[in-house]
């Protein structure tokens, strides 16, 4: 009688449909972790005037600022900015960056190029700007949200 209370019987389909729920369980945790792990860039388009100690440089700059807000470093390779013809501004010799930069998580890098200069060649070419950007090594592209304008 003993035997009979004690005895617990589980069934093969049973066995089957905890094996599926485990395994989807498990590819779902892996793909939120391939998620968290990817990297992410924010970048960051702001006008202004550099300051020298005491006194504002004459010249308002265009400032593209990159941020890591993901979990792994970044090795970025360049930045500039897209004009709506297709054509690029390519920022390459920054005063504050040398590039290939790797960027660890939680840091920030910015460059700047003189404003006036760059609208004089995005008039002399018939153009506007259209968004900011930095590039990584892999060759994926991070860009701003918005365009700066020539006010």
């Amino acid at each position: 009688m003993l035997d009979q209370i004690f005895k617990i019987e589980i069934s093969a389909s049973a066995v089957a449909w905890y094996g599926a729920i485990l395994a989807t369980f498990s590819v779902v945790i892996a793909f939120l972790n391939y998620l968290r792990d990817k990297t992410k860039v924010k970048v960051k388009l702001s006008q202004g005037f550099l300051s020298y100690g005491d006194h504002l440089g004459d010249d308002v700059q265009i400032f593209i600022e990159a941020i890591n807000i993901g979990r792994r470093p970044v090795t970025l390779n360049g930045a500039g900015l897209a004009l709506k013809n297709g054509r690029q501004v390519i920022i390459i010799r920054p005063e504050a960056v040398n590039f290939p930069y790797e960027l660890q998580e939680g840091k920030s890098i910015q460059v700047w190029v003189d404003k006036n200069y760059v609208f004089q060649e995005v008039t002399k070419e018939k153009t506007k700007v259209t968004y900011a950007w930095y590039r990584d090594a892999t060759g994926k592209t991070y860009k701003t949200r918005f365009r700066i304008k020539n006010d």
